[in-house]
């Protein structure tokens, strides 16, 4: 802090010897403008270094530039995710419920990325022996990072005969969670 203050002080100190006129040898001051003269060149002998600097006034006087800071970014990529969640969702119990007329389906679903994810999930059950579709159903859940949920999926249907179907997720789509 002594350097600046040492620096500020010669910067003033010149700069009042410049505005006054003093320092520069030869120089009359009858004009009567109080330091200031006007015309002329510049004055017959200017000052030519740090010689001619009163005594304890330092000689290196860089002064230095304040300009406006450069601003600093550090940009770093938005993590990555697979937008293809079937591969987080393990399913278990396709079943057909006779005395609620539903189909049913457990989904376990474990999300494995570093942020929270929102998952948007179609369910079908499909008639084995002819593809028909027999029901269907969507879920949509946010799931912590490296947290698990398990949802039931169900389809109402009266069915009026033995039937063989699948159950199957058709899509499971997610993307990072807003919340």
């Amino acid at each position: 802090m002594q350097r600046r203050s040492m620096r500020i002080f010669a910067v003033t100190l010149v700069g009042l010897i410049a505005l006054t006129g003093c320092g520069k040898k030869g120089r009359s001051h009858d004009s009567g403008l109080g330091g200031f003269v006007s015309g002329g060149s510049g004055g017959d002998n200017p000052a030519s270094g740090p010689t001619d600097l009163p005594s304890g006034v330092p000689s290196d006087l860089d002064v230095p530039s304040y300009g406006a800071p450069s601003p600093s970014y550090t940009y770093s990529a938005p993590p990555t995710y697979n937008s293809d969640g079937t591969n987080d969702i393990t399913a278990t119990g396709c079943d057909y419920d006779e005395s609620t007329h539903s189909f049913q389906y457990t989904l376990n679903l474990r999300n494995p990325e570093t942020q929270s994810m929102h998952y948007s999930i179609t369910i079908e059950w499909e008639n084995q022996s002819g593809g028909s579709l027999l029901g269907s159903d969507y879920k949509s859940v946010t799931v912590a990072s490296g947290s698990s949920q398990t949802l039931s999926a169900t389809s109402y249907r009266y069915l009026t005969e033995q039937t063989s179907f699948t159950c199957k997720v058709t899509s499971a789509l997610k993307y990072p969670s807003s919340t």
